[in-house]
């Protein structure tokens, strides 16, 4: 009996050490975790913040433009192994609108997509997504095609249509007041041929800008695009001038460029046209030059007709000139004698003359008596002493007043 109390005893004093023995191995093992994998902190930035909920506002008729908050950045706790094996993209952050605030902040909730029982997560000085509150308006904007490209050789675009030409956007009242256009690109590079297709809209503003923003929307996903080709044909441009300037004055020149210009139309209508007529410039009563430049619109175009290429106007010169009258002088050299037959011819000495021309001041002043080559034709006359009329030679836009007499004798 004294026996079997001694083994239980034994017995029970073992099952203590093996308690013992189990709580000092779950230490040690706890001890040796910690040093080889042990707890630190790390810094995660850049976590997108996603909104939910968002018809808490939107339904109530406001859209709404997020202040801060966008994004967050997140102190993590954890073990060692666990953090070396996460990025940013491992963390969810989440703005439910149905909490916002009444100074229009939403707190931002962050978690760990795994790990989730083995993390704690501290968020940085941004906590809270502000927004700013915009009331919802909706406008009438118009669309511009936008053309990428030229057409091939021998063709323009002759009109270019979209449908529809308005669209209706809806959206935040500040960002929709500098809304200007929508535009609409279509390619046309080497095409020969019309072209229908379709096009997505894109918002602009004043400035040129895209006006991006997920809270916009549009009446029509994509627009209707519409490109006429026109055959092109090189053509003459005709201007003239009517009238005369002032007494005194002389139109001098007329001038104009370009004189031909690449114009495109339809093929029922570019056949028939071989030139474009301007309107005649008046020059009548002027004292001075005039410049003029002549813009080719509608006002001057045929119907139907284009212009193909760069040129946008026709540069137009008319240069009025004052007349003035000059006398020039000269003497027996300057003469020269036609019809002399051999024969002696002599003038009376030290004779001096002259000629009074008229004309431009620019080109009269300019000019010397060997413009007008003196001379006198002495042909049909017999010997003797005769008494001769000076001829001189035309000069463009000079008026010769009556010429002198020479007496001379022919032996």
């Amino acid at each position: 009996m004294k026996d079997l109390k001694s083994l239980l005893k034994i017995k029970n004093n073992n099952t203590g050490m093996k308690v013992l023995s189990v709580f000092i191995a779950i230490l040690i093992w706890l001890l040796v975790a910690n040093i080889n994998d042990p707890v630190r902190t790390e810094r995660f930035s850049g976590i997108p913040v996603q909104i939910v909920n968002e018809n808490a506002l939107t339904d109530l008729g406001y859209a709404y433009e997020v202040l801060e908050g966008d994004e967050v950045t997140i102190t993590v706790e954890g073990k060692r192994s666990i953090l070396n094996d996460m990025t940013a993209t491992d963390f969810q952050a989440v703005a439910d609108f149905s909490k916002l605030s009444e100074v229009d902040a939403v707190p931002i909730d962050v978690t760990a997509k795994k790990y989730a029982n083995q993390l704690e997560i501290t968020l940085g000085n941004v906590n809270t997504m502000k927004i700013k509150k915009d009331a919802v308006v909706s406008i009438s904007v118009p669309v511009n095609i936008i053309l990428e490209g030229s057409p091939a050789d021998g063709y323009a675009v002759g009109s270019k249509t979209g449908t529809p030409n308005l669209v209706k956007v809806t959206g935040p009242e500040n960002l929709l007041s500098s809304a200007e256009e929508i535009r609409a690109y279509v390619d046309i590079d080497g095409i020969s041929h019309d072209v229908t297709t379709t096009a997505d809209p894109v918002l602009y503003d004043k400035e040129g800008e895209i006006i991006d923003s997920t809270q916009i929307e549009m009446d029509t996903a994509s627009i209707n695009v519409l490109v006429n080709l026109w055959k092109t044909k090189m053509v003459k441009v005709n201007q003239q001038y009517v009238g005369t300037p002032a007494d005194g004055y002389e139109l001098t020149s007329f001038d104009y460029e370009p004189k031909q210009i690449l114009i495109a139309a339809p093929d029922d209508v570019i056949d028939d046209i071989s030139s474009i007529t301007l309107p005649n410039i008046s020059v009548e009563g002027l004292t001075q030059s005039y410049e003029a430049d002549i813009t080719l619109d509608e006002d001057y175009l045929p119907e139907d007709v284009i212009l193909a290429d760069d040129t946008q106007d026709v540069k137009v010169q008319a240069t009025i000139e004052k007349r003035i009258t000059r006398r020039l002088t000269f003497t027996e050299s300057d003469i020269s004698i036609r019809g002399r037959n051999n024969r002696t011819v002599s003038f009376g000495s030290g004779n001096d003359y002259s000629i009074r021309v008229d004309g431009a001041e620019s080109l009269v002043k300019e000019l010397k008596i060997a413009d007008f080559t003196p001379w006198v034709d002495l042909s049909d006359l017999d010997e003797g002493e005769h008494s001769v009329r000076i001829h001189v030679k035309e000069v463009d836009g000079v008026t010769v007043n009556a010429t002198p007499r020479v007496t001379l004798t022919i032996e």
